[in-house]
């Protein structure tokens, strides 16, 4: 029998958890946690920062407020290193205790108006990992090409038949959250060609048009993505070209989308990249072509969104991160920095070792 948790719609679930992980905080959970995993790796990965969190709901960005508080804790109870840094000492084995990197994915412009200040106001360290194809335009990424069609629309219900999930009610923000959040996950695992495909059927349906205001998904130019790394407590690194689930993939699109996102890092930044993030990250996301591809422009590590901490016997090339949203409490994102989670969150070495 399905336990309560995963019937219950995200809303209620995502108030458990913080519930919860509440009273965790207050037994001293996250204390003896980060003791247990003080000789491992945490990679944590943000996406955008808003001065409030979206609405309807979008859980890759997060308010302003809780992201420097976040920030704080991690300045406070962990040492930041810049993650290239971490990963050679991650392979040598000298990892100083409670070691952490801070990354962010596919290079929104709220990074430099929100995110990267604190970061110098706090003086840490962090990678943002590009999506290259639609920097300095008025496109954004598939994603939130989505959000910006179901929170701009005056339509009252969707039909999302082609995904499995009947006609879903507009009303409200709340509603338009959920139907949000159904609809991505369902999008991941399609087949790209019929991804784009119903995508762009939904987003007719919507009225959802391309150009114009991008609101909080507007993404970096490369003059603004130089700028984040002018004093150097930035890197950037690739993230592919459009954020397409790799694995979903023909043989040449897996290629273009690695290459040419590698490649413009290199043109741009003037070094060739070592480091690799991919685009939604779990583990059924990318596979062996992905790795091909990776190894054969020189990239040494690539970054997963398993959740996990890391280890020297970890595969390289699929490292697990610690994935931060905007539905999770201050309390939840303690525990699960610290390791304190379930095992089915990330609160164990959450890795095979490679084989």
């Amino acid at each position: 029998m399905a336990r309560f948790r995963d019937l219950a719609p995200p809303a209620t679930r995502a108030t458990i958890k913080n519930i919860a992980a509440g009273l965790l905080c207050a037994a001293g959970v996250p204390a003896f946690a980060r003791r247990r995993h003080r000789d491992l790796l945490a990679i944590v990965m943000f996406h955008g920062v808003e001065d409030e969190p979206l609405s309807p709901a979008c859980w890759h960005v997060l308010g302003a407020a809780l992201y420097r508080r976040q920030l704080e804790y991690l300045r406070k109870h962990f040492n930041v290193l810049p993650l290239a840094e971490a990963l050679d000492r991650l392979a040598a084995g000298t990892l100083p205790p409670r070691a952490m990197a801070i990354t962010f994915d596919d290079g929104t412009r709220n990074l430099a108006t929100h995110a990267v200040p604190v970061l110098r106001d706090l003086k840490l360290p962090a990678a943002v990992f590009l999506a290259t194809g639609p920097m300095g335009s008025d496109q954004t990424l598939w994603p939130d090409r989505l959000w910006l069609a179901i929170a701009r629309t005056t339509a009252t219900d969707v039909d999302l038949t082609a995904l499995g999930l009947g006609t879903r009610s507009l009303d409200g923000t709340v509603n338009r959250g959920e139907v949000y959040a159904a609809a991505v996950e369902r999008l991941k695992d399609l087949v790209d060609a019929q991804r784009i495909a119903v995508l762009d059927e939904i987003l007719g349906a919507l009225g959802g048009r391309d150009g114009g205001d991008s609101g909080p998904f507007r993404m970096l130019s490369w003059d603004e993505a130089r700028e984040i790394i002018s004093d150097g407590l930035v890197t950037l690194y690739p993230h592919t070209v459009t954020h397409p689930i790799l694995a979903h993939c023909s043989d040449d699109k897996v290629e273009r989308e690695i290459a040419d996102s590698c490649a413009a890092l290199e043109r741009e930044t003037g070094r060739a990249p070592t480091i690799f993030a991919y685009p939604n990250g779990r583990l059924q996301d990318f596979d062996a072509r992905a790795k091909d591809v990776l190894l054969g422009r020189g990239v040494r590590w690539a970054l997963a969104s398993k959740p996990g901490f890391a280890d020297r016997y970890c595969d390289p090339l699929a490292l697990p991160r610690l994935a931060v949203g905007s539905d999770s409490s201050f309390d939840y994102f303690r525990l699960m920095v610290s390791g304190g989670l379930p095992r089915r969150y990330g609160g164990t070495r959450g890795m095979a070792t490679a084989g």
